[in-house]
């Protein structure tokens, strides 16, 4: 599918909805408390400022308490797998540790390319940019609000494919939640909240504990979450509010399986990874002052500080090559006939960061304007030091396995941003909003290495321009929609890991010398580049928000929107040169839709489904697809959800057309799951029974081709689990 033809569908299907609507539009505006639609929700994450989706200038999708209460989960992570647009693959098999893709981007659990806010406060890791997904309990958590598109001009770096933005809950009264549940695989969680009054304030705290055994051998996974927020008037129009969100986890990781291995036993991790896990601690406080400056201007200041130290010990493994001289050149030819080679480093690593944000928002009634403005700097030091632990066969692993510690590399450094930016909307007709904003951004990189012996300084700059128009189609009692047009440019600085770990692996290979062969151990050079270049993207987009009320027991909304976006020096882990480069440039082509149909007020049925091509768009593989990344996603499903009584969700997910190569010699399987909760309400409590994968589908969500060799990640299988939330 070209961008052309993407766009053309999109403007002969929002034309069609424009003319419709202004044939059916009644001049009777009057609001209608009957309808609660996603459309009307009232969102931040696209302008930074209050807005209805139907007045933006991109596509964003919103789920709330409500929905998410209603979906066969575990934890927040699980939630991002019913997020439209969203594709998220899992190398647990049970989506604890998510890599998300969003419009082509994905970084393969070595990168982000999503910023993640709680309430506006950046919480993706310094030295990656991952996400820390369940950092909140799903019982904290009001509304989701996914931005989707590069939106450098109101987030800066590492927005690229888009923003997600976790808004907590917000309680006036007194109240107390408490949740208890146990499920396949040992699996179990427990956790309170409560809130009250302090003086003319209010407070709410929060603690809980999940765990697991995991779908697989060597996956347990276990973590303690606890926070809380205090929020006080200072003044007449002036709050002061804190806030922590903080998490201890600890958990294993089963590593990759081959495809003989999947056939043999889907479940097992291989002796490689008999030490593979990590302990993690993230602490974040942020102290915010919000102040009504007058009438028309509210004025933000928020100040943030994080704090994680990590233990990672991961193993790296690969089939030996049997390599081949020829006119003075060494070539692989092939792998010999043995196991699997593996390589343990450990991982110290220390961050602390701080971020200071000063926004304004001002409002002109007179010319139907907003605009809104802000700086942005943050700060964070690092220490990291990495250290061998074992090398050899997995016979070594399986039998030998005796630990040492010998030091491979260490240094430490800091990232410093600073940034301005200023956007707004202004009413150029009745039925057209012009939406425009640009940002600046520096970035510096500083890196003393203790070993290897490496100092060096980078520096990245971009100016992050975006424009947009929004057109209303009407609003009516029974009716509302828009159509939005936007252009945008969008960067990422290359991470701290990509430009500075400099840890080496060993590898084994072996020498064709006539009949036999010569067995060698060899070091290879270390993943970091510090020669990266910024990612940089310009981005077009062409979308329609509509909603009709067909009744007063049915109405129906639809989403969609067409992107193309062009990517220059895009980064990859080159797995042939086990080093990070420029992939020259790329071409990003989509179509996204979500539907829902809302009956009466118990029933609702929704729909997606998201196409993606990216493409090499030079070099020797032009036109090759990029790996991991899904042609198709679909979720299809309904809801019954009275306010009393028994109530049900059933969900189908499905993806397929994900390549295992950049030469697009293999791709995985397709798959598609059923899930579904059956609940119970009463008064004070919600008893509820999930079942994920009823069917016990077995499929890999993830995966990579290296040397003719597939490595696989499989996924959960069927699992089961009841529960009850209580609320007082």
């Amino acid at each position: 599918m070209k961008p052309a033809i993407v766009f053309t569908y999109l403007f002969i299907f929002s034309l069609s909805i424009f003319c419709s609507s202004l044939m059916a539009q009644q001049t009777n505006t009057e609001k209608d408390s009957l309808r609660q639609i996603t459309v009307d929700e009232v969102v931040i994450t696209a302008n930074r400022y209050n807005n209805k989706i139907l007045n933006t200038g991109a596509s964003v999708e919103v789920i709330r308490a409500g929905e998410i209460n209603n979906l066969p989960i575990r934890n927040f992570s699980d939630v991002l797998g019913f997020v439209p647009g969203l594709y998220m693959a899992s190398t647990d098999g049970m989506g604890l540790n998510p890599q998300i893709s969003l419009r082509g981007f994905y970084g393969g659990g070595e990168a982000e390319y999503l910023t993640v806010l709680i309430d506006g406060i950046p919480v993706n890791d310094l030295e990656t940019g991952l996400a820390n997904w369940n950092q909140l309990p799903i019982n904290q958590i009001n509304q989701v609000e996914l931005l989707k598109g590069g939106s450098s001009t109101l987030y800066g770096d590492a927005a690229m494919g888009g923003v997600l933005n976790i808004r907590t809950v917000k309680k006036d009264a007194v109240y107390t939640h408490a949740n208890i549940g146990y499920g396949s695989y040992n699996t179990y969680n427990i956790g309170a909240s409560h809130g009250g009054n302090l003086g003319k304030g209010t407070y709410e705290i929060y603690a809980n504990n999940s765990a697991t055994d995991g779908f697989r051998d060597h996956s347990t996974w276990k973590s303690i979450n606890f926070g809380g927020k205090v929020k006080l008037p200072v003044s007449k129009n002036s709050t002061l509010a804190f806030s922590t969100y903080n998490q201890i986890l600890d958990s294993e990781e089963p590593g990759y399986l081959t495809a003989s291995d999947t056939e043999n036993d889907r479940k097992q991790s291989l002796p490689l990874f008999i030490d593979d896990g990590k302990d993690f601690q993230k602490y974040l406080a942020n102290l915010s002052l919000n102040s009504k400056v007058n009438k028309n201007a509210d004025l933000g200041i928020n100040l943030s500080y994080q704090h994680k130290n990590t233990d990672q010990t991961r193993t790296f493994g690969q089939y030996p090559n049997i390599l081949i001289s020829s006119g003075g050149n060494i070539y692989p030819n092939g792998l010999y006939d043995t196991t699997l080679y593996g390589n343990t480093k450990n991982r110290a690593l220390t961050t602390d960061q701080i971020n200071l944000a000063i926004r304004i928002v001002s409002r002109i009634p007179e010319i139907g304007a907003t605009i809104s403005g802000g700086i942005e700097t943050d700060y964070g030091a690092y220490q990291n030091e990495y250290r061998d632990i074992f090398k050899g066969f997995e016979n070594d692993y399986a039998n030998n396995y005796q630990p040492w510690d010998s030091l491979d590399t260490k240094g430490g450094g800091y990232r410093w941003k600073s940034a301005a930016y200023i956007n707004g909307e202004i009413k150029l007709a009745q039925p057209l909003t012009l939406l425009a904003g640009i940002r600046y951004d520096l970035i510096s990189d500083d890196f003393e290495g203790d070993l290897p012996d490496t100092t060096f300084s980078k520096n990245n700059s971009a100016l992050s321009p975006n424009i947009a128009l929004n057109l209303s189609t009407g609003e009516t009692n029974n009716y509302a929609g828009s159509i939005y047009l936007s252009y945008s440019h969008a960067f990422k600085a290359p991470t701290i890991d990509q430009r500075t770990d400099y840890k080496q692996l060993h590898y084994f290979v072996f020498f064709e010398a006539g009949p036999s062969y010569i067995p060698m151990e060899i070091k290879a050079n270390p993943f970091s580049n510090p020669d990266l270049k910024p990612q940089k993207s310009i981005n077009y987009e062409l979308g329609t928000y509509q909603y009709y009320k067909f009744s007063d027991n049915l109405s129906g909304e639809i989403n969609i929107a067409g992107y193309f976006i062009s990517v220059k020096d895009e980064i990859d882990f080159d797995l042939m040169t086990q080093q990070y480069k420029n992939i020259i440039d790329t071409e990003h082509t989509g179509l996204e839709t979500s539907i829902r149909l809302n009956i009466k007020q118990n029933w609702s049925g929704f729909l997606s489904y998201t196409f993606a091509e990216v493409k090499f768009a030079n070099g020797d593989i032009k036109g090759n697809f990029l790996k991991g990344i899904p042609k198709n996603v679909y979720m299809a499903g309904f809801s019954y959800a009275p306010q009393k009584g028994l109530g049900g969700t059933l969900v189908l997910n499905g993806a397929n057309g994900i390549y295992l190569d950049d030469e697009n010699t293999e791709e995985l399987d397709g798959f598609a799951v059923l899930n579904a909760r059956l609940d119970y309400r009463l008064d004070f409590a919600t008893i509820f029974f999930d079942v994920n994968n009823i069917f016990n589908t077995y499929y890999y969500s993830t995966g990579y081709l290296l040397d003719g060799e597939k490595y696989l990640y499989p996924a959960m299988g069927r699992f089961l689990k009841v529960g009850v939330n209580f609320s007082f």
